[in-house]
């Protein structure tokens, strides 16, 4: 299968994950347009984690014999675009709903958040490695 081809059916998927997500959490936002938003920017943090993980730090450090580097940059990559963001739905509900009453949910939203984001990267490395295995076959 041509990388071009891979790419855009990992897109088709993620639209999928982003649907199933916006189904499962919409009761969860005041409305369905903060649902869309909120879905619509952690699908992109998350895809986009995966996408700068197989395609530029596994190569670049990995495979490389750096794992050192290759741990920052996963950390850092994972960090940042989960502050992203949580900095986009945050600052969407600071002008819709006025502040968070709970004073540590910034960090308890970015805990969660991030949580999110490891376990769609495991999700993602998993599915990687399943198809790479059976087209060795």
């Amino acid at each position: 299968m041509s990388r071009s081809r891979a790419i855009w059916l990992s897109l088709l998927a993620w639209l999928a994950v982003g649907g199933f997500w916006l189904v499962v959490t919409r009761g969860y936002h005041p409305t369905l347009l903060l649902a869309v938003i909120v879905t619509a920017a952690l699908m992109t943090a998350y895809a986009s984690a995966v996408y700068v993980h197989h395609l530029l730090l596994i190569p670049r450090y990995w495979r490389t014999g750096r794992p050192g580097m290759y741990a920052l940059g996963l950390v850092v990559t994972m960090v940042g675009l989960t502050g992203l963001a949580l900095a986009v739905i945050r600052t969407l509900y600071l002008h819709s709903h006025g502040p968070d009453p709970d004073p540590n949910g910034v960090y308890v939203h970015f805990a969660i958040d991030l949580f999110g984001m490891a376990v769609h990267l495991l999700g993602a490395a998993g599915v990687v490695w399943a198809i790479n295995r059976r087209m060795q076959k």
